[in-house]
Formats: structure tokens, C-alpha cells, sequence
């Protein structure tokens, strides 16, 4: 007897609407209870910046009621601007001193310092000079990593021979420690002495 498959679209595989529905209101509420994509779909709270906050002057009546209304894109009249209020709370309501002629006393100064001999080009200089390949010393990377000169070379052992050795000692009954043992000794380093 011969079985026909059913497709998988029939009844009873595909899943009713009512269903599907539910399944979407679920993950709708599970990505919702997320910190960030709460704030990307735009449903947290934001709270202004309080450093971005500008005061604005209190609404009063002008003296002149033959005022014109304002153009599009030019300054309302009684702002502040925010760069004179910070200066403003910065130096302590006096406006910044502005660059002015140099001293005598600065003079002299510059003068001492030989900046009348300055290389014009010098920017250019050491553009130049910085972008030439610079070849490093390898006598400062041994300095560097080998820095002590007292250091006596370390003993290699030999595994084969030394088991050999073990091998030998265990058959003739003797101390596996007697005979040519390497001995490792600890050494003191660092600021310490440890």
C-alpha cells in the first residue's frame, strides 16, 4: 500500500493567526523590557542635559511699540551670546585682555631667546627629518634586555643521561641525590634581595 505525503502547507502544519499574533505581541513586549532597544524605539526617558541648557532673557514689553518684526535667521536682539556669558563667567565679569604690541620687557625676552635667528622653514625641516626611516641601534635593545653582565650562563641537562643516571642508581641501591646532581640554586634579583 502506497502513502501520499502530505505537503506542508496543509491544516494541520500551518500555524493559525490568532497564534502568530500572540508569538509577535510576546517578542514585541521581550525586546520592549530591553534597556537599549527600549531607548532606540524611542520609549525611555531621556532627561535634558543640564550643561546644554541655555538661559533664556524674561519676556518684557519693548520701550518702542514701532518695532519691526524680526528677520528670518538673524539673532534675537536681547540673546545672550554664549561665548561673551562663559568669558563673562570665567574672567569675572571683565572682558579677556586682548592681544596687544609686545612689551619691552617681552621684547627683550624674544630677543635673548634669538628668535630673530629662527629657521623660517622649520616646519618643513622636521617634517622632512621625521619622515626619514630612523635605524635603531641593536646594542640598545641588548643593554636593554640583557642588562646585568654577572650573570653566569645556565646548565643544561642533559634528560637522557640524567635518566640513565636515575636508572642506574635505583638498580644499585643507591640515593638517587649521590654522584653529579644538578643542583638548582635560587638566585636573588630585583630591589629586594628576594
Amino acid at each position: 500500500m502506497t502513502t501520499v505525503e502530505k505537503p506542508l502547507q496543509t491544516r494541520e502544519y500551518m500555524m493559525p493567526l490568532s497564534r502568530k499574533l500572540l508569538l509577535l505581541g510576546v517578542s514585541v513586549l521581550l525586546l520592549a523590557a530591553c534597556g537599549e532597544t527600549r531607548e532606540d524605539l524611542g520609549l525611555g526617558r531621556s532627561s535634558p542635559d543640564e550643561f546644554a541648557v541655555v538661559e533664556r532673557p524674561p519676556l518684557s514689553m519693548p520701550p518702542d511699540f514701532g518695532l519691526r518684526p524680526p528677520r528670518p535667521g538673524e539673532p534675537r536682539p536681547q540673546a545672550i551670546d554664549t561665548d561673551k556669558q562663559a568669558s563673562a563667567a570665567l574672567f569675572n565679569g571683565a572682558a579677556p585682555a586682548q592681544e596687544s604690541a609686545p612689551s619691552d620687557a617681552e621684547k627683550a625676552l624674544l630677543t635673548a631667546a634669538g628668535v630673530s635667528k629662527a629657521d623660517s622653514d622649520i616646519r618643513e625641516t622636521v617634517d622632512r627629518e621625521s619622515a626619514q626611516k630612523v635605524v635603531a641601534s641593536p646594542h640598545l635593545v641588548d643593554r636593554l634586555l640583557h642588562w646585568s653582565d654577572d650573570q653566569k650562563p645556565a646548565t643544561t641537562v642533559d634528560a637522557a643521561a640524567e635518566a640513565e643516571r636515575i636508572k642506574k642508581a635505583k638498580e644499585d641501591n643507591k640515593p638517587v641525590t649521590e654522584g653529579a646532581t644538578p643542583v638548582i640554586e635560587k638566585t636573588t634579583s630585583g630591589w629586594l634581595g628576594l
